[in-house]
């Protein structure tokens, strides 16, 4: 059967003596002592699991996660390092700082792991501050969900946590720049709105336009929040429209010239593309100062 899996998988190997780095590769042994190499970045954490139960006897010790968690801090934490072998197309980084450390960080990592999908992975920068890498194949979790889980955590090791949100970026050597980025808004969400234990950039762009940033970081705002729902000229004037007229849909669908159902299905549709929901206040003024910016 192991021979079978080489179609499937053309750059397997059979003998270790074929590598220098074994943890590249996933390996597993058959029944008769065969055993197959697959190399990390060609096969997904689930096709693993599958695997792992057909051969019960496979060599894996460390999981995929573990290997994922050492090339990812390599990459985030030192100047020019190489991208990580990974079948994720795109991440986002979920940033967090905790109060205090007195306490296993192994067993904080398992608490909260538990609550994410499984291809995921955590990182520490220090004692206190770390960042949860989360791929694009499992539904998202929201702020509110990591609200919840930040409770959790709270109740489990009598430690408080903040969050930050970043926005899913494709994995190439502009994570770098993306995580650096998100690290600021971090900071200044910390010190802005102290009450907020989870935040995104939604939250914090007017505190960061009030801060005076240059020129190349509000196209980068722009470009994160807004995305390609900035050349979609039409709804842009619809969800400014709206907000002008003080979120009254009856009042924006006369201005408008469009039935009240079509002004609500562009306001989704907006919703959907940004993650900016205009029925919260916070969200409302970071379209509308985006969007002027934009205009």
């Amino acid at each position: 059967m192991l021979e079978n899996l080489k179609q499937k998988f053309p750059n397997a190997i059979s003998e270790k003596a074929e590598t220098a780095d074994l943890s590249q590769f996933a390996w597993f042994e058959d029944s008769m002592g065969s055993i197959l190499g697959i190399p990390r970045f060609e096969i997904s954490a689930e096709e693993i699991r599958i695997l792992e139960l057909l051969f019960p006897s496979s060599l894996n010790q460390t999981n995929l996660i573990t290997f994922t968690d050492t090339s990812w801090n390599t990459f985030l934490t030192k100047p020019n390092a190489p991208l990580p072998l990974t079948s994720w197309e795109n991440v986002r980084f979920i940033h967090f700082k905790l109060t205090h450390n007195d306490f296993s960080h192994a067993d904080f990592e398992d608490a909260f792991l538990a609550f994410v999908p499984s291809d995921a992975a955590l990182i520490w920068e220090d004692d206190m501050d770390g960042i949860l890498i989360e791929t694009n194949k499992a539904e998202a979790l929201s702020n509110k969900e990591l609200l919840a889980i930040s409770s959790t955590l709270e109740s489990d090791f009598y430690v408080k946590t903040r969050m930050f949100t970043g926005r899913f970026h494709h994995v190439s050597q502009e994570l770098h720049h993306h995580k650096t980025q998100e690290k600021k808004c971090f900071d200044l969400a910390r010190a802005e709105l102290p009450d907020l234990k989870v935040t995104d950039l939604a939250d914090i762009v007017p505190h960061l336009l009030l801060k005076h940033q240059s020129n190349t970081n509000i196209e980068w705002y722009i470009n994160q929040v807004l995305g390609r729902t900035r050349q979609d000229t039409e709804l842009i004037k619809t969800i400014k429209t709206y907000i002008e007229c003080n979120s009254n849909a009856t009042l924006a669908a006369k201005r408008l010239y469009i039935h009240r159902n079509s002004l609500q299905y562009r306001i989704d549709k907006f919703t959907e593309r940004t993650g900016l929901d205009i029925r919260n206040f916070r969200h409302a003024l970071t379209a509308y100062l985006l969007i002027l910016l934009h205009d």
